[in-house]
């Protein structure tokens, strides 16, 4: 029994890890823990440290943190150690995890990597920090492979994972009636986070958007709750607005006329359904300050980034305030051509994205062949 450690510490990465950690399952031969959700905890994942004590976002807010963060690095590289760990996959959430990489890599325990962190977008200095202390890192967009040539990494293209992924459950219509949302009403979809501090910035900018668009249009508001989200954080969405699970959010996404999201997955997510969106961000104004100056791209959305140009709107810190949003998602809500346009160019970065295999089944084989290499030369040693 192939005996690893898998870290999915954000709402995405947990995502993918429930893909690899079904597809291993197939084989029996292989056991998972470390941390993880309540998504993972179902698949018969150990949960050593549960993912919500990890959900905090940008260089401020981290350093407030700072002390809890590295306690759970420690107890989680300590069961590493003490388990005997065979390998670790560590999923995204580059800061936390490049520096667990280094540990469990002088301790022997060979680290591979899923999703590369972005060193095409900012602190390209990652790229020496990876070759250094990874064995084999999983990257997900085109893009990433003339980097990772050039640098001379050990690396894979997978495809990204999401395709598989974002399927609705229902069509367009039947949501739209199972939710009394009728012919002439404007669907409008809230995506405001997956963390509590992306909810609490972005959320009461979004509702002073949607209030102008109300008092123009016949709206039917829906908000998609993420995992980790608590109801208070929702509280200044107000009455109006319809509150769904994380288990409904393609099917919203698939039904709705326009979405307002956070800049993240779920900007791929309303692609790849193709619902036209208008990407929101906000952090810390330090924390954004400090960050802005490693940046290589203009660009912040991933589905802007892979058009190559800004086809949906970004409204990044002082631009995310609720007149921008409302001009904006207005914009899209009087204009069909552009949203037909927007339509047209996701399914082309969808065909970008696809690849003939599963990204969990060429994660799962690597594993397995490289840990039965391992355990070939301890025999014959």
């Amino acid at each position: 029994m192939r005996n690893v450690l898998l870290v999915a510490a954000e709402n995405s990465a947990e995502t993918y890890a429930v893909q690899i950690v079904r597809e291993c399952a197939a084989g029996g031969d292989f056991r998972f823990w470390g941390i993880g959700g309540d998504r993972l905890a179902a698949c018969g994942f150990e949960n050593v440290v549960h993912n919500r004590s990890l959900a905090v976002v940008g260089i401020i807010e981290v350093l407030a943190h700072i002390w809890r963060i590295r306690g759970i690095m420690k107890r989680v590289f300590r069961e590493a150690r003490r388990r005997r760990a065979d390998a670790a996959l560590l999923i995204d959430y580059p800061d936390f995890n490049l520096r667990l990489a280094r540990r469990l890599s002088r301790a022997g325990i060979p680290v591979y990597y899923y999703i590369s962190p972005t060193v095409w977008a900012w602190r390209y200095g990652r790229v020496a920090q990876l070759r250094r202390w990874v064995k084999h890192l999983f990257i997900i967009f085109p893009f990433e492979v003339p980097i990772y040539e050039k640098e001379g990494m050990p690396f894979t293209y997978t495809g990204h994972p999401l395709l598989s992924e974002v399927r609705p459950s229902t069509s367009r219509e039947d949501f739209r009636r199972r939710h009394g949302v009728a012919d002439g009403d404007v669907l409008l979809a809230l995506l405001p986070g997956s963390r509590e501090s992306e909810v609490r910035l972005l959320l009461p900018e979004i509702m002073g958007a949607v209030r102008r668009l109300g008092g123009e249009f016949r709206l039917k508001v829906f908000l998609q709750q993420a995992q980790n989200i608590s109801a208070a954080s929702l509280a200044p969405s107000g009455n109006g607005v319809r509150v769904l699970g994380q288990q409904q959010g393609h099917d919203l996404l698939n039904a709705s006329d326009v979405v307002i999201t956070t800049c993240g997955t779920s900007n791929l997510e309303a692609a790849l359904l193709g619902a036209p969106f208008v990407a929101v961000y906000r952090v810390n104004r330090l924390t954004y300050l400090l960050g802005r100056r490693f940046l290589r791209i203009g660009l912040y959305s991933i589905v802007n980034i892979l058009a190559g140009r800004p086809l949906a709107a970004e409204l990044i810190q002082k631009e995310c305030r609720a007149e921008r949003i409302y001009q904006e998602a207005r914009a899209l809500l009087t204009d069909e051509a552009r949203r037909q346009e927007m339509r047209r160019e996701f399914r082309r970065i969808a065909g970008m994205l696809r690849q003939d295999e599963r990204p969990a089944a060429i994660i799962c084989r690597r594993l397995r062949s490289d840990l039965e290499g391992s355990e070939t030369k301890n025999r014959d040693a």
